[in-house]
């Protein structure tokens, strides 16, 4: 009886299981650590490269390769965003052409969105992005970003997922707090080179038919909800985790806070007819009165009414910008530079767990040889029976990187062959001895023969 619960019971975990992969969007990212895949890898049967004794030594080396070759790939990000960087401390000694900066632009932007697919990032299109930009914020903001101000946007995110809210129904009297779900990116990276005025000036003349200065104003107003240091000189590199879907509009320097229909409604009726009931009381008293003192008293009581309704506005203006500067404040992780650093280190770690699934499982396979196409299917199998979650295995990635190692190759009938540990061990330190270059100056370079 014990066995068929048992049984029963594990049936009904692995259909619950298989239920949520298949409820939730696969994506690259594998939602792991590179420690806890080790240790996973180390139990599993399928995988018997993991106890050979120069596996150990093998992760080791790889993951100071992948970390070698990172380290290189961010200092030469770090120097190409430099002329773009908003924050740098240095003294400006180099000089570009407006040519120069613009192919530097162009290219820069082109390396992190490379970077930023290596970490298995999704790039959010122009159409995914407008669509997201219509949505309602479940925070009662209601937000508006003018996107032809910008020379470049680039949008990523990484992860999905949901995030509980509450709120008082009116319909309950707001006596009781219901909940709902709000779908959110786990992590998202924003990428904004704002235009130089001259030129935004000059589109606009050219869409709207206005002549230079009338164009320049209209600029300026676009503009006004710009903060003052921002500069059309600059890339600003952006990252955040847990962001709604709905509230992409606070990501952006130039985003508008409007008020939501039911506000104006209310602040129409409340500042106006309030306003009214107040200058007609005030009048009446100001034509009623028989002395100065109680003129003053009346006038003073009419300056009140205006002024408590000015600052009703104000007020929920304010409500918004709190909530607004609440949410950026919380859910921000890095800036700049900053945000540099942190994607050359989640794509090491991407693609260390990919090529640690890769050749583990190749590595280790003691049947005929496998294809791409039979590891990628081998590969998600296992993350999600001994993980619980769903990845759609970038296979192709990882024979990139091993294949450029010389670890894997693939054959003319598109089997795989990987290098057993100790053999992989060797090319490893072939690699890394040659990427640190020579530890002594050649005689060459003693002679000031080389720079």
């Amino acid at each position: 009886m014990d066995d068929i619960i048992a049984t029963t019971s594990a049936a009904d975990a692995e259909e619950t299981a298989a239920q949520q992969m298949s409820s939730r969007q696969r994506e690259r990212f594998i939602p792991i650590s590179r420690f806890a895949l080790l240790e996973r890898l180390e139990q599993a049967e399928e995988c018997a490269v993991a106890h050979d004794p120069h596996w150990p030594v093998f992760v080791q080396h790889l993951s100071a390769w992948r970390h070698l070759e990172y380290r290189d790939r961010l200092m030469r990000l770090k120097e190409r965003y430099l002329p773009f960087s908003p924050d740098r401390d240095t003294v400006r000694v180099l000089t570009y052409t407006d040519e120069e900066l613009v192919e530097a632009r162009r290219d820069l932007v082109d390396e992190i969105a490379t970077l930023l697919e290596r970490a298995n990032y999704h790039r959010i299109d122009k159409a995914e992005l407008e669509h997201l930009l219509d949505q309602r914020s479940p925070y009662g903001l209601h937000l508006n970003v003018d996107l032809s101000e910008f020379d470049d946007i680039l949008l990523f995110s990484r992860g999905s997922g949901t995030v509980a809210k509450e709120y008082r129904d009116i319909k309950k009297l707001y006596l009781v707090k219901e909940r709902y779900e709000v779908p959110v990116f786990q992590r998202l990276f924003l990428l904004a080179k704002l235009k130089p005025e001259a030129a935004r000036i000059e589109e606009v003349m050219a869409e709207e038919g206005l002549d230079a200065a009338k164009a320049h104003k209209a600029v300026t107003q676009r503009r006004r909800h710009i903060p003052k240091e921002a500069s059309s000189d600059f890339i600003y590199l952006k990252l955040f985790k847990n962001i709604p879907h709905s509230d992409l509009e606070m990501l952006f320097p130039n985003t508008k806070v409007a008020f939501k229909p039911l506000d104006k409604i209310r602040l129409g009726i409340t500042a106006g007819g309030g306003t009214a009931a107040g200058v007609f009381g005030s009048v009446t008293k100001l034509l009623a009165a028989a002395s100065p003192i109680a003129m003053g008293l009346a006038l003073a009581g009419l300056a009140g009414v205006i002024f408590r309704q000015v600052m009703s506005f104000f007020n929920t203006r304010n409500h918004y910008m709190m909530v607004l500067a609440q949410n950026l404040y919380f859910h921000n992780l890095a800036n700049n530079r900053g945000v540099l650093t942190l994607l050359a280190d989640r794509a090491e770690e991407e693609d260390i767990k990919e090529d640690l699934l890769l050749y583990g499982f190749l590595a280790g396979n003691a049947g005929p040889r496998p294809t791409a196409d039979t590891l990628k299917a081998r590969a998600e199998r296992f993350v999600h029976g001994s993980c619980g979650v769903g990845v759609d295995f970038d296979v192709e990635d990882a024979l990139d990187c091993l294949g450029r190692d010389g670890i894997v190759t693939r054959r003319p009938d598109g089997t795989l062959h990987a290098l057993p540990p100790r053999e992989a061990l060797t090319v490893l330190r072939r690699h890394w001895e040659s990427g640190l270059g020579p530890v002594e100056p050649s005689e060459a370079a003693l002679n000031g023969e080389e720079i």
